[in-house]
């Protein structure tokens, strides 16, 4: 199951509308509130098959790492090679730390999230920036979830709870996703009438569609580094390294 669903990341994840829209606003986010230097050192957490490493590396001197080495295959077929198959507690940086360290839909799959965001300040250079998008409202759980092996979903209270109790300071954090709340809550209603065997890792759209989805969702990148979003489908933070 697994095998197939980094398949359809790697096939899609340049051009399907959710992976286009979320790299570029939280890319864009992110350098509005740390500007960092271009050439600095960053780390994906969790990084799957490359396709924001790929776009982190057209500034900064990326590393990857994830534990499946399907993932990793894919990865280098993206031309990354500071790509590692690792587990966090196996990770050795050799001396670099990261600047800043991305974990985009990584740590709702963790059981202890608080611990991975302790692990991963550890990695930090003092004053560096942790950045973490996440599913949310519980309330929202589905199939989706399930499929993906999900923990949780959060709110923006549990977010900040988790990041403050790692020791974290929040510089800022949002909902996102938005304008395309009420729809996509209307498809996750009636998903929960189907099995799990029916459900696909990524939902189909046709070309059209998904160049319509794409633009109303890249709409929020020009909000939000400047307003804070009350509700949305996701979450972004990105918190300091005290």
């Amino acid at each position: 199951m697994f095998e197939q669903v980094y398949q359809t990341n790697f096939e899609l994840e340049d051009k399907y509308w959710w992976f286009v829209a979320r790299n570029q606003i939280v890319l864009t986010v992110f350098e509005r509130v740390a500007n960092l230097a271009n050439g600095e050192t960053v780390l994906d957490f969790g990084c799957g098959t490359g396709g924001f490493a790929s776009l982190l590396s057209k500034k900064y001197n990326v590393i990857g790492i994830d534990p499946s080495p399907i993932a990793i295959e894919f990865c280098k077929k993206r031309g990354l090679q500071n790509v590692f198959q690792s587990t966090l507690d196996d990770f050795r940086h050799n001396g670099t730390m990261p600047k800043a360290i991305f974990a985009l839909d990584v740590i709702e799959h963790i059981e202890d999230d608080v611990t991975t965001l302790k692990r991963l300040a550890s990695l930090l250079e003092n004053d560096g920036y942790l950045i973490v998008t996440v599913p949310a409202y519980q309330w929202l759980w589905s199939n989706h979830d399930i499929l993906h092996m999900h923990f949780r979903r959060y709110n923006k209270k549990s977010l900040i709870n988790s990041l403050r109790n790692a020791g974290y300071k929040i510089q800022y954090v949002s909902y996102f996703n938005t304008l395309l709340f009420f729809p996509a809550v209307v498809m996750r209603i009636f998903e929960r009438k189907t099995s799990i065997e029916e459900t696909p890792p990524v939902t189909p759209v046709s070309e059209l569609l998904n160049n319509i989805l794409t633009k109303i969702f890249l709409l929020e990148k020009k909000l939000l580094p400047f307003l804070r979003f009350p509700f949305g489908l996701s979450l972004i933070a990105i918190a300091k390294k005290l």
